[in-house]
């Protein structure tokens, strides 16, 4: 027995000393190359610029390339691991530092009256359908100015000129000629018919007024007609008639109230039918002529109302009201002519003075909209970041409308927002501020940004 169990100590020592050091190689601990493959190395700050994403360093300061202040660079994680792959979005978490660093500001979606302004310059006209291009009946020769030459305004039937005419002295000798003519043809006549007729011949001559008769009349009562448009009265007819006295002198004077445009005749000069001897405009209405590009003529409607500034008046608005569009676009320039109607009653707005004005088109309702600055337009789509939680902000592609202004038009407090068609819903907030740097992370660090491929709209 003594034997059995001195064996068998020395057999558990045997183990003891041999398999020991098996067992304590198969569990020492790793060895210092070992833990630095196994164990990533701890991560370094990194600092970078939200204009130039691709500047890294590991050092805050100043970007090389733009001068501005670099920003933290921390860690960014997207939310297609988490939300289902019908929704993809990116997701960015940034702390307080680094928003503040980044300047984040936001805004919330909401119902506004959103107004679009499209700018035109252009000039005033005078209303052309208005316009006398004065003419006389016939050709002379100017005698006398009757206006002083400083006078712009005037009323109907002031006296311009005197002038006169050799036309208009040779047309009443022949009216002068015809009535002694006329008187003998008719005495002549008188004659045969009260031989044929005896007592009847009264009435016979008159219902057998000879052709002859009919057209000497008819010539006559022209030459009248025309006589009497220069100024010939009935007085004159009489003593043309039965004095032969003839008028060489004739009074032109103003056809109606108006502005004359440019200057008139000298005395002496010489004039034909077809030569303009004033031009006459009244000035209580005129046109303001723009062009408008051809991408805002769709939003053109006759009847729509625009306010008009000048540089000779800058302090006073006009107003006008669209009444014309051209049916011709100019092919250098790419635009269309426009026309205003713009009330006047001081006559302070001149033909050719320069002006700018403001016409306010587009949905008159309230809509949704968000600052227009919370967009990111890639070209094939649009961007805005919405805040989900504090520091956290979500991709979201958009549709929108054109931009426009909330407030007065024009106005001091008027800002850029754009309707919202597609992907936002109201109460959400955008980020106003700093949306770059927040893309410019997620392109950084390989997530789908403004870069990526397009994605859905939300409804």
């Amino acid at each position: 027995m003594k034997r059995e169990l001195f064996i068998n100590q020395l057999l558990a020592a045997w183990m003891v000393v041999f398999c020991l050091p098996l067992l304590v190689g198969c569990s020492r601990s790793p060895s210092p190359k070992e833990t630095l493959k196994e164990s990533p190395p701890p991560a370094k700050a990194l600092w970078t610029c939200s204009m130039c994403p691709q500047i890294r360093q590991d050092h805050p300061g100043e970007c090389p390339m733009c001068g501005m202040d670099l920003v933290p660079l921390r860690s960014v994680t997207s939310s297609s691991a988490v939300l289902p792959k019908e929704v993809q979005e990116t997701v960015i978490h940034l702390d307080a530092v680094q928003s503040a660093s980044g300047n984040i500001r936001i805004s919330p979606v909401e119902e506004k009256m959103v107004r679009r302004k499209v700018e035109l310059f252009g000039e005033f006209s005078y209303v052309a359908d208005k316009q006398i291009d004065f003419t006389w009946y016939y050709g002379g020769r100017i005698q006398k100015i009757l206006l002083d030459y400083n006078t712009t305004e005037i009323k109907e039937g002031t006296p311009l000129m005197e002038v006169y005419s050799e036309e208009a002295v040779e047309d009443q000798r022949d009216c002068l000629k015809m009535l002694m003519e006329l008187r003998w043809h008719i005495t002549d006549e008188q004659k045969i018919f009260k031989l044929q007729y005896g007592t009847n011949a009264e009435q016979v001559s008159l219902m057998g007024m000879s052709y002859e008769h009919k057209n000497m009349n008819a010539r006559l009562n022209a030459m009248k007609d025309r006589l009497s448009l220069i100024g010939m009265t009935a007085g004159d007819f009489e003593a043309l008639e039965l004095r032969g006295k003839i008028r060489d002198s004739f009074t032109i004077t103003a056809p109606s109230k108006g502005t004359l445009l440019g200057a008139l005749p000298h005395a002496g000069e010489r004039f034909t039918m077809d030569t303009v001897l004033f031009r006459l405009v009244p000035l209580n209405e005129v046109w303001f002529v723009a062009d408008v590009f051809e991408q805002d003529l769709s939003l053109l409607k006759l009847g729509q109302e625009i306010t008009i500034r000048c540089r000779a008046y800058q302090n006073q608005p006009f107003k006008g009201k669209l009444v014309f569009i051209g049916r011709e676009v100019d092919s250098q320039k790419r635009t269309v002519k426009v026309r205003f109607l713009v009330p006047n009653p001081d006559g302070l707005l001149l033909p050719k003075l320069s002006a700018s004005g403001s016409l306010e088109v587009g949905n008159q309702k309230p809509q949704l909209a968000m600052p227009a600055s919370a967009l990111i337009d890639t070209g094939s789509r649009q961007l805005v970041y919405v805040e989900t939680s504090p520091g956290t902000y979500a991709m979201r592609v958009v549709k929108v409308g054109p931009e426009g202004e909330v407030g007065e038009v024009g106005g001091d407090g008027s800002t850029p927002w754009v309707p919202v068609i597609k992907g936002l819903t109201a109460g959400e907030k955008v980020v106003t501020s700093g949306s770059f740097l927040i893309d410019a992370e997620a392109q950084l660090s390989g997530l789908p940004g403004s870069s990526s491929d397009p994605a859905p709209i939300k409804p």
